[in-house]
């Protein structure tokens, strides 16, 4: 079993790294359209190249194939992705921003492609606040990634020092939302974890969350990919949030996915069986 354990981290590894090293991102990452719309001074090809470049600090980490499309509008109503599909059947995102603030664009956008791998589903109300802790965790993620990406292979040559800005805009959303100590935190959900399910999107407490879990998903190369499953067979329609958990990790299909979770519970001192 340990063998087999190590196999399976390893397999995930080198996969993720090989399709990370690649330049071939096509069958990983979905068709992103810009629909033309109040963006301000900026074209749609610029925004549209932020936008790949941001999916591509995620998707590949799923390991999954063949996305359906992305089409992103632009709102003043915040960011958002539509639960209804379009005609083709791609996903809907609208972002509210404009201009070239690509901190914001990278932060919202990425919110929405945590809702997309997480299979958002319009019922879950119960445990809705964890799933958008985990978009959080996506924003702050994908903005530490495209700081190095950006730094590596800038979309716009002329703009390759804005690279140290993502992690500025990251740093400063922890430091905004920072948790006094990783050992309170068992103690803080225990006293917030009705108020999360009446509000779950408080940005302040899903925010402090995203701090504490982000490293569990960076130092794991089995997180984004145990996502996927996290509201497979109606798990969303699950009462209590360590039957939550626990169809979580019955929905994984993978060990290195299954310990994933199994670290994520013990986090929120919740002891699923082995």
């Amino acid at each position: 079993m340990v063998l087999l354990r190590i196999l399976f981290l390893s397999f995930g590894f080198s996969l993720s790294t090989k399709i990370h090293s690649s330049e071939n991102f096509a069958s990983y990452i979905p068709n992103i359209e810009v629909a033309r719309g109040s963006w301000g001074q900026v074209t749609i090809p610029e925004v549209k190249k932020v936008l790949d470049l941001t999916a591509k600090q995620l998707f590949p980490s799923t390991q999954k194939r063949n996305w359906d499309s992305i089409l992103v509008k632009q709102s003043n109503a915040g960011p958002m992705v539509l639960y209804e599909r379009g005609q083709k059947g791609e996903y809907i995102v609208y972002l509210d921003t404009h201009g070239r603030y690509w901190c914001q664009y990278v932060f919202q956008f990425a919110h929405e492609i945590g809702h997309i791998i997480c299979g958002f589903h319009k019922e879950n109300r119960k445990h809705l606040w964890f799933e958008e802790t985990i978009c959080e965790v996506a924003s702050l993620f994908a903005l530490q990634s495209m700081s190095k990406q950006w730094k590596d292979f800038p979309p716009f040559p002329n703009l390759k020092n804005y690279a140290d800005e993502f992690n500025k805009y990251a740093t400063n959303r922890m430091n905004e939302n920072s948790f006094s100590g990783l050992n309170k935190f068992h103690d803080w959900f225990r006293q917030n974890k009705d108020d999360l399910v009446q509000n779950p999107m408080d940005r302040s407490m899903n925010g402090k969350m995203s701090s504490v879990l982000l490293s569990y998903f960076t130092n794991d190369s089995f997180s984004w990919s145990a996502c996927l499953h996290l509201n497979k067979r109606k798990n969303y329609a699950t009462q209590g949030f360590d039957h939550y958990l626990y169809n979580w990790k019955k929905n994984c299909t993978l060990d290195g996915q299954k310990n994933f979770v199994q670290k994520i519970s013990k986090l929120f001192g919740i002891l699923l069986p082995k």
